[in-house]
This record gives structure tokens, C-alpha cells and sequence, in this order.
């Protein structure tokens, strides 16, 4: 019993795997095999009855003609009309029995034949249109065989996964451009910051005849800096669709210059109350710089910014050092918890309502961009302290 039902396992797994086209041929010639021992059996029957039937009416005048061993013919005309009729019943019975064997093995054979080769995997394939009608794409829609329709179950299968991979592109793509104007909306604060600023001091100075006019100029040239800013970001978000496209426009400048301009960002961004100190240090033989002032303006607001919402005192500390530019900013507020410090610079992460949570991470992209980094932890005696450095040789 063992090995006649490792044969039909054998037989199964074969049919499973040959292609429909042979299967198929296989079914028909069994169904034609199993017809033909039928009619056979039927045969042998319907003769074996009336050989019985001659035999209990007496008929014996009757001649047998026997031919090939295999048929034979009756002298009808010598056998009583009513062994005839009883005879014509086996010999009906002889003719239609082909028909009804070979109605029954079509039968058999289209149904077998479905549920052996196109039952599961058209079921397995109506699931899966089903599935991706309502944009589940969850759903596995392999089919273990050879044959054609396994071919097409795994053709769909593999546009199932392509489809996932489309969702995945148009979702990353979604999720840079919300996030992308997220730091436009996130940035533009500080120009306009400083902007609003300075026009203020213009605003309470100038009517009262307060401000000097090489000062007027001063921070009329600012508040053009600023704008000029605004339009570069505006030109840049044109441009690109994720931060990944962000590229630095570096070129070679003064220290002197990006010294200003920092401080100038600082004094438009830090209100009256706030005490803000700048330290400078840096090597003697250090020349021009080769740097995206813009980049670490950026940087600088946005940390700014941040210490601006928890302290009321900001030291600034600039290193200049074998072609890096450091860039300390330490407050004394209650500096970063210990969730902070490890998601801080992870985008979204906020620990106040209304805020993208993007800054941070602003930060850090523009510093590895810029070949350096931002770095955080808390001062000694309490307090934030962001690192960032930039590579500027």
C-alpha cells in the first residue's frame, strides 16, 4: 500500500508540474483507456447474458459464426420473437454504452482536470484581484508548479511587488515633499525674524531722529541680506524635491565676512532681554575660508532659535582649526532629557505643540553636507550645548 501511494503522489506532483497542454493529453488517454476496458466489460457482459438467455429457452437450432476469436453473429431468423426482444435489449445496450461512457469521461475528465490544475490557482488569483481592487497588496498570490498558470501566478506576484515598491516610491516621495516644505516653512522664520527686528528698531528709532545714518544703512543692508535669503530659499525649493538633492554652493570668502554676517543674524534674532556673548578663536595662519555661508547661517539660526525658547543667556564660541569651522552654542536653560539627546535629530520629533520638529535635523543634513556634523549633549553645570562643525579648507 506504501509504494502505490508514493506512486500516486509521484503521479500528482508530475501532473501538478507538467504543463496544461500534456496534462491534459494524459487525462483524455486515461478517460479513452478506462472507456474502452468499460465497453469490454459491458461487452462480455451483454454477450455472457445472452448466451444465457438462448440457452434458457431451449433455442438451439442457431448458428454461431465466430470471427478473429473476438465476435460473433446470431441467425436470428431461426430464434423466437420473444428471445429476439430480449436480446435486442442486450444489443442496445451494447451501442449506447459507448455514448454514456464517453458522456461519463468527458465529464470526469473536465472536472478532474479543473480541480487538479485550475481550481486553487484561479481561486488564489481571484483573491488577489480582489485584494488589489481595494489596494491590499498583503496578499501572496504564489502558486507552487511549473505549468502555465503557475507562471502567471508568479508573473502577478511579481507585479504585486512592484506595486508595493511604486506605493513605497509615491510614499517616500509624498513624505520629502511634506517634509521638504515643512523646512521651507520651518526656515523662512529666521530671515523673517531678523527682518521683523530690524525693522522694528527702525520702526521706535529713526522717527525720533536716533539712529545715525551710516546705521540706517546698516541695517537697511541686513534686512536686503535677509531678503535676498528668502529668495534663495524660494529658488531652492524650485529646484530640488528632498533633502537628499540639497547641494552647497560653496566659494571662497573672508572670515571677516562670515563673521559679520553671523553676528548680524544674532543681533536681528536675539531680543533685548536675552544676553548673548560671541567668542572667536582661530589659528594665526588661517587665510580665506571656502564655505556655503548661507548653509551654516541656517545652522546657527536654527539653533539659535532653540536656545532662544529655554534660556535667557547664550554663549556663542567659534573655532577656526585645521580646516574645520566649529561652531558652539550653550544656554542655560534645562538642557536636553535623555530622549531628547537620542531623538533630537530625528525628524518630527518635537517635545512642544506647534513646532515642526524639523530644525534639528535641518541641522544635521546641512553639517554632513557641509563635511561635518552635529553633535548634543549638556553642559557640566546644566544647560545645552549643539556642536556643529563644518569643513572649510
Amino acid at each position: 500500500m506504501d509504494y502505490i501511494e508514493s506512486l500516486f503522489d509521484k503521479l500528482k506532483k508530475y501532473l501538478k508540474n507538467t504543463n496544461l497542454k500534456k496534462s491534459l493529453g494524459f487525462y483524455i488517454i486515461i478517460a479513452i483507456i478506462s472507456c474502452g476496458f468499460c465497453y469490454l466489460a459491458t461487452y462480455l457482459f451483454c454477450e455472457g447474458w445472452k448466451n444465457v438467455i438462448l440457452s434458457a429457452e431451449g433455442v438451439k437450432d442457431y448458428a454461431i459464426i465466430y470471427m478473429d476469436n473476438k465476435s460473433y453473429t446470431i441467425d436470428s431468423a431461426k430464434i423466437p420473437a420473444g428471445v429476439n426482444k430480449k436480446l435486442l435489449i442486450f444489443n442496445l445496450t451494447e451501442s449506447f454504452s459507448v455514448f454514456v461512457y464517453a458522456s461519463i469521461a468527458i465529464y470526469l475528465v473536465s472536472h478532474i482536470y479543473y480541480k487538479n490544475k485550475l481550481m486553487e490557482p484561479l481561486a488564489i488569483l481571484k483573491k488577489e484581484i480582489e485584494a488589489v481592487g481595494r489596494n491590499d497588496f498583503s496578499l501572496d498570490c504564489s502558486y507552487l508548479s511549473n505549468d502555465e498558470i503557475g507562471e502567471i501566478c508568479q508573473a502577478f506576484n511579481q507585479m504585486r511587488l512592484r506595486l508595493i515598491d511604486n506605493q513605497k516610491s509615491i510614499w517616500k516621495l509624498v513624505q520629502d515633499q511634506r517634509e521638504l516644505n515643512a523646512a521651507f516653512a520651518h526656515d523662512i522664520r529666521t530671515p523673517l525674524t531678523v527682518m521683523k527686528g530690524h525693522t522694528e528698531i527702525l520702526r521706535r528709532f529713526h522717527p525720533k531722529g536716533q539712529i545715525t545714518e551710516e546705521k540706517l544703512l546698516d541695517t537697511l543692508a541686513i534686512i536686503d541680506a535677509q531678503a535676498d535669503r528668502l529668495e534663495q530659499f524660494a529658488d531652492t525649493m524650485k529646484e530640488i524635491n528632498t533633502f537628499e538633492e540639497l547641494e552647497l554652493k560653496r566659494k571662497r570668502r573672508t572670515r571677516k565676512e562670515l563673521y559679520k554676517e553671523l553676528e548680524q543674524l544674532v543681533k536681528g534674532m536675539v531680543p533685548p532681554e536675552v544676553t548673548v556673548n560671541i567668542t572667536i578663536e582661530q589659528e594665526e595662519d588661517v587665510g580665506d575660508i571656502n564655505c556655503d555661508s548661507s548653509a551654516i547661517l541656517e545652522v546657527v539660526g536654527n539653533l539659535i532659535s532653540n536656545a532662544l525658547r529655554y534660556s535667557h543667556f547664550i554663549q556663542i564660541n567659534l573655532q577656526l582649526e585645521n580646516g574645520m569651522l566649529y561652531l558652539y552654542i550653550k544656554d542655560d536653560g534645562t538642557g536636553f532629557d535623555k530622549k531628547a539627546l537620542q531623538n533630537a535629530k530625528k525628524p518630527y520629533f518635537t517635545t512642544e505643540k506647534g513646532h515642526f520638529g524639523l530644525g534639528l535635523t535641518i541641522c544635521k543634513l546641512l553639517c554632513e553636507k557641509h563635511g561635518g556634523s552635529l553633535e548634543l549633549t549638556n553642559g557640566i553645570n546644566g544647560g545645552a550645548i549643539a556642536c556643529a562643525s563644518f569643513f572649510t579648507a
